[in-house]
């Protein structure tokens, strides 16, 4: 009997036991008693004994045994596997840099540049160690962090400045380089002590509203509420200063005794 495309068969022409080359030189491969060009989803062309062999559960198309050696992938008993971009690899999660998305079942994308890790969509970023010049704040990776944070640039995360500081470079009250309203209390840059945000101004100082700010008083003025509006005075290189309505005078102008 002679077979048809077979290289051996049984019980007819076209029950192939084994494949052979076709007419143009091509491997022939086994599939379910016949011998074909190209073996269907689910199985790959062995050309060692010209068979269609079964792909690893997970894998629709591959090019051999394993789930290292997928073209796309598929699903398991209600499990999705996903093919690693630029990998023959399918799995059920995907790595860093890459997500799930709805859009493509069996295919990971990737994420933003920013993101070492995301979620649903590229730029929905969830780890907190962001690409390198990122700092992670609130599922995203920023290039700079917003008032009320500094960079912490070891953890690339944006993290809280101290109570009252509206911009900081480091953690703590004496990181502060602006302060602010918090909880509708006004915290003012102490003049004396550098990077520093409090609720009160020291003496021989007076609170600038509009700026947030302590500044001096007038060298003759022990307590003021502006550089112009003095409430005490004080001796200055052994010279007694008094006040006279809101200025501090050497001499009390006639009337009045010091």
């Amino acid at each position: 009997m002679l077979c048809s495309g077979c290289l051996t068969c049984s019980g007819s022409a076209k029950n192939c036991l084994s494949c052979g080359f076709s007419a143009y030189g091509f491997h022939l491969y086994l599939y379910n008693n016949t011998c074909l060009l190209n073996c269907p989803n689910g199985f790959w062309a062995n050309s060692v004994g010209n068979t269609c062999d079964s792909c690893t559960q997970g894998c629709l198309t591959c090019t051999g045994v394993g789930l290292t050696n997928c073209l796309t992938c598929d699903n398991v008993t209600g499990t999705p596997y996903l093919k690693e971009i630029g990998a023959t690899i399918c799995g059920t999660t995907c790595p860093d840099r890459q997500f799930i998305s709805a859009s493509y079942p069996n295919e990971c994308q990737p994420c933003a540049s920013n993101c070492i890790t995301c979620s649903g969509t590229a730029n929905n970023c969830t780890s907190s160690n962001c690409s390198i010049n990122y700092y992670y704040l609130n599922n995203s990776c920023l290039t700079q962090c917003p008032n009320q944070y500094f960079p912490n640039f070891s953890l690339r995360q944006c993290q809280l400045c101290a109570p009252g500081c509206a911009l900081c470079f480091s953690s703590g009250v004496s990181s502060c380089t602006q302060c602010m309203n918090s909880g509708g209390t006004d915290y003012f840059l102490q003049y004396a002590v550098e990077n520093t945000c409090a609720t009160t101004c020291n003496a021989g100082e007076f609170k600038d509203t509009a700026h947030l700010k302590c500044k001096a008083c007038n060298s003759a003025c022990q307590t003021c509420t502006s550089l112009t509006v003095c409430q005490s005075c004080q001796s200055v290189n052994g010279v007694a200063y008094f006040l006279s309505g809101t200025t501090c005078t050497i001499s009390c102008p006639s009337t009045h005794y010091g």
